[in-house]
């Protein structure tokens, strides 16, 4: 099967046949602490979930490239438009051991060979302390053993240092800093990449890479 079918395929279009394809996240001895759902049309029609995704984004706005006022209508057309209908991203919904939604995270720009880890977000507290650290590892080894993909990256600003360090923390070493310049229109708050000359923020746009034989290294208990 060819990505492009096994990410089609994971988007199903109800919750059963969802969890029925979930990517189980487990520790290094084998016991169960959540379970990543991958998002399809069914999660359109689920109000509740979509007000806690926008809920959540609005919490953590300052740590997206792209700022704004979050609401219920931003957060349905995102998954509609820029997730779902997307062929290269594939969003997963975060559960822990005892079956309750506290975040979400997936990839984008999937192209067969790289993939982008993207929208990271623990929205709720509680289940096990390591759960984002062992759900991250649980995606990569999905990706890296049913995607076929050799490499991922990841991109966060700067100051977002938490996150930075659990990415290291996963094998990912940072590649480069990008000068950022800073827009606002609208009420919209935009990045983008520049010279050292242009920027005009402090922070900077971090990139970090991990190579699937680096990260087995690391994990051996996880080496398919």
């Amino acid at each position: 099967m060819t990505y492009q079918a096994l990410i089609r395929q994971m988007k199903a279009a109800t919750f059963a046949e969802a969890e029925a394809l979930a990517i189980p996240v487990a520790n290094a001895q084998g016991e169960a602490v959540g379970k990543l759902v991958p998002v399809g049309e069914w999660l359109l029609g689920d109000r509740e979930k979509i007000e806690l995704i926008s809920g959540w984004r609005k919490r953590a706005m300052r740590m997206f490239l792209t700022q704004f006022e979050s609401s219920y209508e931003k957060a349905h057309g995102y998954l509609k438009n820029l997730s779902v209908a997307q062929e290269n991203r594939l969003l997963f919904l975060m559960y822990d051991d005892t079956g309750r939604f506290v975040g979400h995270l997936g990839l984008a720009d999937v192209n067969g060979v790289s993939g982008e880890l993207d929208n990271f977000m623990r929205g709720v507290d509680g289940g096990n302390p390591n759960l984002v650290f062992l759900a991250e590892l649980a995606l990569l080894h999905w990706a890296f053993s049913h995607l076929g993909l050799r490499q991922s990256v990841v991109s966060v600003l700067s100051y977002n240092w938490l996150t930075v360090q659990l990415h290291e923390e996963v094998g990912f070493t940072v590649t480069e800093n990008l000068p950022l310049k800073k827009n606002e229109a609208d009420g919209v708050v935009t990045h983008a990449a520049c010279s050292a000359e242009e920027a005009n923020v402090k922070y900077a746009y971090t990139k970090l890479a991990l190579q699937k034989a680096a990260f087995y290294a690391k994990f051996a208990w996880l080496q398919p």
